[in-house]
């Protein structure tokens, strides 16, 4: 019962107008006296509190302790001036080292334990002051000193005079409150579970249970094993009844008194009753309204439990929002522990704030220390996430890149934070240049900007046009949908304004598109150099180039209106110069977005169809050209045959003139003889008049070509004939063969060739 009547002693001496030794104590004034409605058994003391091993120094201490006795009339040391040597305790897993010193103050002595053992130095003094009135005695003996904080003092025996003497007493009370805490399944009482506690140390006056909230209240009750009961609480400053005890009553209401609430170390509050938390500071709570703001005043601490009673004393103003303000005046704002000074009053209202009293939330020097000071607030903010913000008038506006931000004008820079520093202000248009690709964030969809609009991008054509690593940035879907929406999706086709030649994009570069080639369906879009210039340039596309797209194996040759399929690979060599054809890879899209004409047959070829016995020259991809006799592509060296579907062959236009033994090509006219054709020159035009079929070019470059065309020729039986104005003349001898050539050679023709003429007289 020692410890017991002990604290009841101590109540007796702290209560007012009782005298200790002749002094008579002053009262506590009401204003300051602590409730029983605000006493709450399972939270007695916070955890941030109890264990914060810095909340005073030896010199604040010293300050408090005389405050509370001015003058010591002690004929042994008051806790003013008490001092003694100290041993060096070497450190364990509880307790860092404590250096020993000589002479040392109780002051100082009270500093250093806590410091070491990472106790609060005012829980300390309340322990002394609850276990001896040490804190407020003027007159103590040395005895209270040698039992300065019960440590060792069971209820039921003498104090272990192992650890007596102040020292002691305050470093192994510290040590123990350490390891209640680093060993909680070792004791009686354990926080965060119903525990069933004593009102009195007499088994009879019963007990209560009480769901401990955190391990320094679960360290009281293990160190002072019982909780008031509703006549102790009835009499804060006084007795209860028959089954009352005090001690952690006592340690409360003592804390209460001399420091405040010891449950509201982290400036935040709750009832248990409510969700609700607010911030408090001074005498005014503010209302945390989300999620965001509660994080973001994490430096604060936790949030402490404390009773309506309690929390109703303290005047509810606006809700706390992105602003802080130091009692220097500085306005800040604040995120992820980082407080940010405004510039000016302007910019704070750019950000939700203003410099009126409802603005802001104002903090203490404590407060507004707790949170790391950052460099100044400028108007461009970028977070975490990937955003960057342009803000101003209470709005943000999504920025692209740092491009965008130097051609719109903005400051370069930006400090980064969180998305949630600025979730509260409303979304405005985003700044973002012209001519980009920019990433639907949060998605795999991309977009291209262009004149002010938007232009989606098909997904099967965001890898073939090599999107991903072309893009300046992202914007959420909210921004892109400030942007109007063009209806032609971005296929890969664009030019620059004004330009004659378009281009079409793909990943490995760019196909420059001559004009006069594919005869898109849908006008390119445009865009700028720079733009233009991510894709190096691959190569050009005029008539006659062939294309593919890279999901399909089917070759497209590009004609000027239209482009055409062909239709197996000897159709393809038939079309190609060298006989290896460069073959350029586009999207999809783009092959889609262009007209299909018929498939391409093999170019210089006789083909029929099963069901109709006409035979035709197939002219690149051009038309089908009828003749009447097969001499005519013979002597042109056409000879390979074919069969092809009707409605192939029929897809191709026929020509309205026949195929004979005159043909031109690119404007060149030329006669058909011996397997290949040869030129007429000015000279010997009017020796052939001839009707002269167009070949396209595909035709042309698969033909042979033999010597230019003379005034001489010879059939297959050896007569040779001089062409005079439309005849031919034959010529009788060797002799006058070598009179009339004057070293020019004959040209071998077919005897329908020969035949066009007219026979004249001999040469």
């Amino acid at each position: 019962m020692r410890r017991f009547l002990g604290m009841l002693c101590a109540l007796v001496v702290a209560t007012s107008l009782l005298a200790v030794g002749g002094q008579q104590l002053v009262p506590v004034p009401a204003s300051q006296a602590a409730e029983a409605a605000d006493f709450d058994p399972s939270n007695i003391i916070s955890d941030e509190v109890f264990y914060n091993g810095s909340a005073l120094d030896w010199g604040q201490i010293q300050t408090f302790a005389e405050s509370k006795v001015p003058t010591c009339r002690s004929s042994y040391a008051c806790l003013t001036n008490f001092r003694q040597n100290t041993p060096t305790m070497a450190a364990t897993s509880l307790c860092d080292t404590y250096w020993g010193a000589q002479n040392e103050l109780a002051s100082q002595i009270i500093a250093k334990v806590g410091a070491a053992c990472g106790i609060s130095q005012k829980a300390l003094l309340v322990l002394l002051e609850k276990e001896q009135s040490l804190v407020t005695s003027a007159t103590p003996s040395q005895t209270r000193f040698d039992k300065a904080t019960g440590f060792g003092c069971p209820d039921t025996a003498p104090c272990d005079p192992a650890y007596g003497g102040f020292f002691y007493q305050v470093y192994n009370a510290a040590r123990q409150f350490k390891n209640y805490a680093a060993n909680p399944t070792r004791w009686n009482y354990q926080a965060g579970r119903i525990n069933y506690i004593q009102f009195h140390p007499n088994a009879d006056c019963g007990s209560a249970p009480v769901f401990i909230r955190n391990t320094a209240t679960a360290g009281l009750y293990i160190y002072t094993p019982y909780q008031p009961n509703a006549a102790a609480l009835a009499n804060m400053y006084g007795t209860g009844d028959g089954c009352s005890s005090y001690g952690n009553r006592n340690f409360w209401r003592i804390f209460s008194d001399w420091f405040g609430s010891p449950t509201t170390a982290s400036s935040l509050m709750r009832t248990t009753s409510n969700a609700s938390v607010y911030l408090v500071s001074g005498g005014v709570k503010h209302p945390v309204t989300s999620l965001a703001i509660f994080g973001a005043l994490a430096p604060l601490g936790n949030v402490s439990y404390v009773s309506q009673a309690q929390l109703d004393k303290y005047q509810t103003a606006h809700a706390v929002g992105r602003s802080l303000r130091g009692p220097d005046g500085t306005i800040y704002f604040y995120d992820s522990g980082i407080k940010l000074p405004f510039v000016s009053c302007g910019q704070a209202a750019d950000y939700g704030a203003s410099c009126a009293a409802d603005g802001y939330i104002q903090l203490t020097d404590v407060q507004i220390a707790a949170f790391y000071t950052g460099p100044p607030m400028g108007p461009v903010l970028a977070t975490v996430e990937g955003s960057r913000y342009y803000v101003t008038l209470g709005t943000k506006r999504e920025i692209l890149d740092t491009r965008s931000q130097v051609e719109a004008g903005l400051p370069a820079g930006y400090n980064v934070l969180t998305e949630s520093a600025v979730s509260a202000l409303p979304l405005g248009a985003p700044i973002a240049r012209d001519s980009a690709y920019v990433h639907h964030r949060g998605s795999s969809n991309y977009v291209y900007f262009g004149g002010g609009q938007k232009y989606a991008i098909p997904a099967a054509t965001v890898t073939a046009l090599g999107v991903p690593g072309r893009t300046s940035g992202g914007l959420s879907a909210e921004s892109l949908g400030m942007i109007p929406s063009n209806r032609t999706e971005f296929s890969g086709t664009v030019s620059l304004a004004g330009a004659v030649v378009s281009s079409v994009l793909a990943s490995s570069g760019r196909l420059d598109w001559q004009t006069g080639a594919g005869g898109f369906a849908v006008p390119p879009i445009a865009v700028s150099q720079s733009f233009l210039d991510t894709y190096p340039s691959s190569g050009s596309v005029a008539p006659g180039s062939f294309v593919k797209s890279p999901s399909n194996g089917t070759v497209y040759v590009v004609m000027p209106s239209d482009i055409r399929p062909i239709s197996g690979w000897d159709a393809l060599l038939a079309l190609t110069a060298t006989g290896d054809p460069i073959i350029s890879t586009v999207s999809d899209t783009i092959v889609r977005s262009l007209p299909t004409g018929a498939v391409a047959l093999t170019s210089g070829t006789l083909v029929r169809s099963p069901e109709d016995a006409t035979v035709y020259l197939i002219n690149g991809v051009t038309n089908k050209i009828p003749f009447s006799s097969f001499d005519y592509p013979h002597a042109a060296g056409v000879s390979v045959f074919s069969f092809a579907s009707a409605d192939r062959l029929n897809a191709y236009p026929t020509s309205e003139a026949l195929l004979q033994f005159g043909v031109s090509c690119a404007g060149t006219n030329y006669v058909s003889a011996d397997g290949a054709v040869h030129k007429i020159t000015p000279a010997t035009a009017p020796l052939y008049p001839f009707s002269y079929v167009p070949l396209d070019g595909f035709t042309c470059q698969k033909l042979a070509y033999g010597a230019d065309a003379g005034q001489f020729i010879r059939i297959p039986n050896g007569t040779i004939y001089q062409l005079v104005g439309g005849q031919k003349r034959p010529i009788m001898s060797l002799a006058r063969w070598a009179e009339l050539n004057g070293g020019a050679t004959w040209m071998s023709v077919s005897v329908s060739f020969a035949n066009v003429f007219a026979t004249g007289p001999a040469a």
